[in-house]
């Protein structure tokens, strides 16, 4: 993997990871584009250690916050996001547990089976017209919910739109959102509680990948993994910064279109033969 390579995917994940638009598709239609191989493994666990430490970093008040909420006795001193530390962590516990049932049951047999232009393309489709009802749904209800009002029925199903996810092509966090949105959660609220999700699917994500390293038990290439991670990363916080702007009274169209036009043209350069 040359450091071109090694650069490039990892922009593309870093920007897309938390984008409503789909990192694993984004990365195969970019494989696909330009003829590259399989990065491996050991990539796979750089750019996810890059997107956890962005996460981490971006609401690092905030997980510190939740926290030190936990350490204290009674655990609701202070607020997150309007919820309670232990209310917070509850609520992420049961929308994280779908996606390490499904995410541990079928995320090899589902990579190794949908890793395709095709595949990817279409499912960009299917993405692109989620957030579109979503987003009319929103503009339909007359007072979105706040995160502070979120119940463990909404977060579980939330957790199970999430589960889509394992699909290379269906963008984790345009699941979360969309889900969220359409139970009534404001674009805001949709897109924080999908932050939150994404610290604990990205980690169980990068375990996943670091068991499957170790099972092969092939070499590690230290510079594309360093790469990775430090791009990763910077271009991580960027998405994650333009996200919660974009969320703040403006609208997600500009990605259900980019998803539409984007899953046609790849369709269609495949029926053409590319």
């Amino acid at each position: 993997m040359s450091i071109v390579e090694a650069i490039v995917l990892a922009i593309v994940q870093g920007l897309t990871e938390f984008l409503p638009v789909s990192s694993s598709g984004h990365l195969i239609l970019v494989r696909w584009l330009f003829g590259w191989e399989d990065p491996g493994l050991d990539f796979d666990v750089a750019v996810h250690i890059g997107t956890l430490a962005a996460i981490l970093f971006a609401f690092r008040r905030e997980v510190w916050s939740v926290l030190r909420g936990l350490r204290e006795q009674r655990g609701d001193a202070s607020t997150v996001d309007g919820l309670r530390p232990r209310r917070l962590t509850w609520l992420g516990l049961i929308g994280t547990i779908p996606i390490v049932i499904v995410g541990g049951l079928l995320y090899q047999t589902l990579e190794q089976e949908l890793r395709d232009a095709t595949s990817a393309g279409a499912l960009l489709l299917v993405t692109g017209a989620l957030i579109f009802v979503a987003e009319w749904r929103t503009r339909q209800a007359s007072a979105p919910l706040a995160l502070a009002q979120l119940d463990e029925r909404r977060s579980l199903a939330i957790g199970l739109a999430q589960c889509l996810a394992v699909l290379p092509g269906v963008s984790r966090a345009g699941m979360c959102i969309v889900a969220a949105m359409s139970l009534g959660q404001s674009r805001e609220a949709a897109a924080r509680w999908a932050f939150w999700l994404s610290m604990p699917a990205l980690a169980g994500a990068g375990v996943l990948a670091a068991a499957s390293l170790i099972d092969d038990g092939g070499g590690v290439d230290v510079a594309p993994m360093a790469i990775g991670t430090v791009v990763s990363f910077a271009t991580a916080l960027v998405a994650i910064r333009a996200l919660l702007w974009l969320v703040r009274g403006r609208s997600l169209l500009p990605f259900a279109g980019y998803c539409l036009i984007a899953g046609a043209a790849v369709l269609i350069a495949r029926a053409a033969g590319g």
